[in-house]
């Protein structure tokens, strides 16, 4: 299994980052930072297969294409905004950290609104023909 692969990078990379740490505290986060791309990359397969399958799930029951896209772009926003901002808390930029994921929120913010509006709509729409 792939998870077992990506657990060992974790493993060696974290090492590594610890033992390069004692002695170059800035190459440690280059290591680490290394190791999470690679973890990413080997991933990537595992999160193309689900997206198919998503993508397929939605054809068969019609559920607008938009909405699908708007959840995988909150989702790949939440993850990329976690690991940027782990690598700034391991690098020691904790005040940095938090404004990277102040700034993921607003992003998933502006990406949801559309969607709650056109819910909200709908709901009217539904309520007022009652």
């Amino acid at each position: 299994m792939d998870i077992f692969k990506i657990i060992g990078v974790g493993i060696i990379g974290g090492v590594l980052s610890i033992t390069v740490k004692q002695y170059r505290r800035e190459y440690g986060i280059f290591v680490g930072l290394a190791t999470v791309l690679a973890i990413l990359f080997m991933s990537l397969g595992t999160l193309e297969t689900a997206i198919e399958e998503i993508s397929l799930i939605t054809e068969k029951t019609g559920v607008d294409i938009r909405y699908f896209t708007a959840v995988i772009k909150v989702v790949g926003i939440a993850y990329i905004t976690q690991f940027g901002a782990e690598i700034l808390r391991d690098g020691g930029e904790g005040a940095i950290a938090m404004k990277v994921e102040m700034a993921g929120k607003i992003f998933i913010l502006g990406l949801t609104v559309p969607i709650v509006t056109e819910f909200l709509e709908v709901c009217i729409n539904a309520l007022s023909a009652v």
